[in-house]
């Protein structure tokens, strides 16, 4: 007597492919972007002494451009 044919491997579901593309997609990204905070974090709250709240406002970002884009 002949065995049955064997099956195939089940194929991966699709929501792992999903899943595993967005992963491979996004974790460069999130890592630049984890870096970033990191160096904001060291720089200015470690070396400059200053308040890590103080990142993330508009204004000290724009008093930064104005000392090194001025004229003088």
């Amino acid at each position: 007597m002949s065995e049955p044919p064997k099956k195939a491997p089940a194929e991966r579901k699709r929501w792992k492919q999903v899943v595993t593309g967005i992963i491979r997609w996004t974790w460069i990204p999130a890592a630049c972007a984890a870096a970033l905070l990191a160096g904001l974090a060291v720089g200015y709250v470690y070396i400059g002494k200053q308040s890590a709240s103080d990142i993330f406002h508009f204004s000290t970002w724009r008093h930064v451009y104005d000392l090194i884009f001025s004229d003088t």
